[in-house]
């Protein structure tokens, strides 16, 4: 393991940057929020994960049509916002 030992005064200077730069980002992003919450596309991977299932049981899903899918170069996407409707529909 190496270790880079660096003055408190450069350390500091150096995290006010990022903090500066942190904070750019999130004001610059913050009009995209929405959008991005309501567009987000999730894979096979995170649906299985989010929903608590196994891939096979979301493939019976797909083919039942009680969760829509797009399909983009041979791998499936679904919308963030139909996932949650499903979960909600089973509660």
């Amino acid at each position: 393991m190496e270790f880079i030992l660096i003055e408190k005064n450069a350390y500091e200077a150096l995290n006010n940057e990022i903090q500066g730069l942190n904070k750019l980002l999130s004001k610059i992003a913050a009009p995209y929020q929405s959008n991005y919450s309501k567009n987000r596309w999730l894979d096979n991977q995170e649906v299985c994960q989010l929903l608590n299932i196994s891939k096979r049981s979301l493939q019976s899903y797909k083919q039942k049509g009680l969760l829509p899918c797009t399909c983009i170069s041979r791998k499936n996407y679904f919308k963030y916002d139909d996932v949650i409707a499903l979960v909600q529909s089973k509660k």
